[in-house]
């Protein structure tokens, strides 16, 4: 008897669930404004010879205040950037820090 009654209840909820698929219509997504914004933002251009550290951490992904002033000290350090590959003398900058933000870095 339980096994008739759990096939039963099976058979009962796949059949539901195949009928409300089937007469499902797609959901969709209206962006809201703030997302459209965040689409319509440029990338901003970060000049890591002449930024402060505040400029860089809001600037760069993956970059917070203690990364950006470790990139001020070695900045002074150098006497300047001349190729932004430099960055990563810094511990925990690495190719990946440097190819998310490419777009962003003017020197």
């Amino acid at each position: 008897m339980l096994r008739k009654t759990l096939f039963l209840a099976l058979f009962v909820a796949s059949g539901a669930l195949t009928s409300v698929a089937a007469t499902a219509q797609p959901l969709t997504v209206q962006p809201t404004q703030q997302q459209n914004a965040l689409q319509q933002q440029q990338v901003i251009n970060v000049n890591i010879n002449t930024a402060s550290a505040a400029e860089l951490a809001m600037s760069l992904t993956g970059v917070g205040q203690r990364r950006a002033e470790a990139i001020v000290a070695l900045r002074e350090q150098l006497g300047g950037f001349t190729d932004a590959n430099q960055l990563m003398q810094i511990k925990g900058i690495g190719p990946r820090l440097i190819e998310l933000n490419k777009e962003r870095i003017e020197l």
